[in-house]
């Protein structure tokens, strides 16, 4: 479990106070499944350097990930200007849509937290740019309740599948609460998936 100090707490705080929806970041299950992976990233990809988060947002995650892997060197990818922005500060950053990224340099894991955003033609064009002999986690959930939710999934297996996670290192399922559901006065049980995949030349769908 990471361990925060008060400098990092206090720019958090500072973010939420110059960015309300900020907050959002900070809910039990975001903050949650932000730790899972960075976790994994210590176990599985502990020398993994030069590091590309994908819809960083604010760069919450890229901050974990920094405490975690200190040596890391990490680029936030967003298209909402004014998140990235606030990453800025620390990271490096590009502004675009994240299936226009272009590649100029090696890179040795890329994350993709926002799945269940994109349609399958969007994940197939961003999955094809990532280069060959490169690792990859994404994550995504069950939530088909959520409006902006275009591609959740029923199960893990189905995850791997939409995602193509190839040769795959580690995959599991994190259970959280969603929202209440008001019918059976009780809480809804989701599920968050995750899976660390090594991308070869031998997987391409256009």
């Amino acid at each position: 479990m990471l361990q925060y100090d008060n400098e990092q707490i206090i720019d958090w705080m500072e973010g939420v106070r110059k960015h309300p929806d900020m907050v959002n970041a900070f809910w039990p299950s975001q903050i949650n499944s932000k730790n899972w992976l960075c976790d994994w990233v210590k176990s599985y990809l502990p020398s993994a350097n030069r590091i590309i988060i994908f819809g960083s947002w604010y760069g919450v995650l890229a901050d974990m990930l920094k405490i975690k892997l200190p040596k890391s060197q990490i680029m936030c990818v967003d298209k909402d200007k004014e998140p990235l922005l606030w990453s800025a500060r620390k990271h490096a950053y590009w502004h675009g849509d994240m299936i226009t990224f272009e590649y100029d340099t090696r890179v040795d894991l890329v994350i993709n937290t926002s799945t269940e955003h994109m349609t399958q033609w969007e994940y197939d064009t961003w999955y094809n740019n990532i280069p060959e002999n490169t690792y990859f986690i994404v994550q995504g959930n069950n939530h088909y309740g959520e409006k902006d939710h275009i591609r959740s999934c029923r199960n893990l297996d189905e995850f791997k599948e939409l995602n193509r996670i190839q040769n795959c290192l580690h995959g599991d399922v994190l259970e959280y609460e969603g929202p209440w559901d008001k019918i059976n006065n009780e809480p809804t049980v989701l599920q968050r998936y995750m899976a660390i995949g090594f991308k070869t030349q031998h997987d391409r769908k256009d």
